[in-house]
């Protein structure tokens, strides 16, 4: 399904509604931003980070979601329509990386968790070779994001708790510059991403 840009960017303004109400959400450097296509890697604590990262972002951005959420009614036309592609994190497909080059091509905006999966601890984990390998192969840049109060909003494990305020740190763009056939390559770009993510303060 392709994304409408208009029903995107209103359930954007939604959520960004939200946050300012139940977290006064704050971000900084998402106006410096470069054109074209762009892969955020933000750090992952909550269900609330997809969103809380999107709604400060005034374009068009693609998410990877668990495909047992894409079931009908609801799921299987609402997360398409916002820009969300299904994935099997067991076994990733060829048609979740066919559909997530086709974003980058077409000058989109992905959002990927360089660690994959939500932290158990509050600490920041090692960052995945994959991120590195799609932005080596689509020669993307890749922009450091670190949430601040999104874990103490909604804990892994733990249920929603409003007034806890979230803020949103965008870096620099970092660009992969070693062999886009090495794997020891990734993970060493797929660590420069979470240090550079350790870097983001607090504001």
């Amino acid at each position: 399904m392709k994304v409408c840009a208009f029903w995107f960017h209103c359930c954007r303004l939604t959520s960004y509604f939200f946050f300012r109400t139940f977290h006064r959400i704050r971000g900084r450097g998402m106006e410096e931003l470069p054109p074209g296509p762009l892969i955020l890697a933000p750090n992952h604590a909550s269900y609330l980070d997809p969103p809380a990262v999107g709604c400060l972002v005034p374009r068009v951005t693609h998410y990877l979601a668990k495909h047992t959420l894409f079931q009908p009614p609801i799921g299987s036309w609402l997360l398409p329509s916002v820009g969300s592609i299904p994935v099997n994190q067991d076994s990733p497909g060829p048609s979740s990386l066919k559909r997530i080059f086709e974003v980058l091509q077409n000058r989109g905006t992905l959002v990927l968790f360089p660690e994959g999966s939500r932290t158990t601890d509050g600490n920041l984990g090692r960052g995945e070779p994959g991120i590195a390998m799609i932005a080596a192969r689509s020669q993307t840049p890749v922009v450091p994001v670190r949430l601040f109060g999104a874990r103490e909003a909604m804990p892994r494990g733990g249920g929603w708790k409003p007034l806890r305020p979230i803020r949103v740190v965008f870096g620099k763009p970092l660009r992969f510059s070693g062999n886009p056939r090495n794997r020891e390559d990734f993970q060493k770009f797929a660590d420069e991403i979470m240090a550079a993510i350790a870097a983001l303060k607090d504001f």
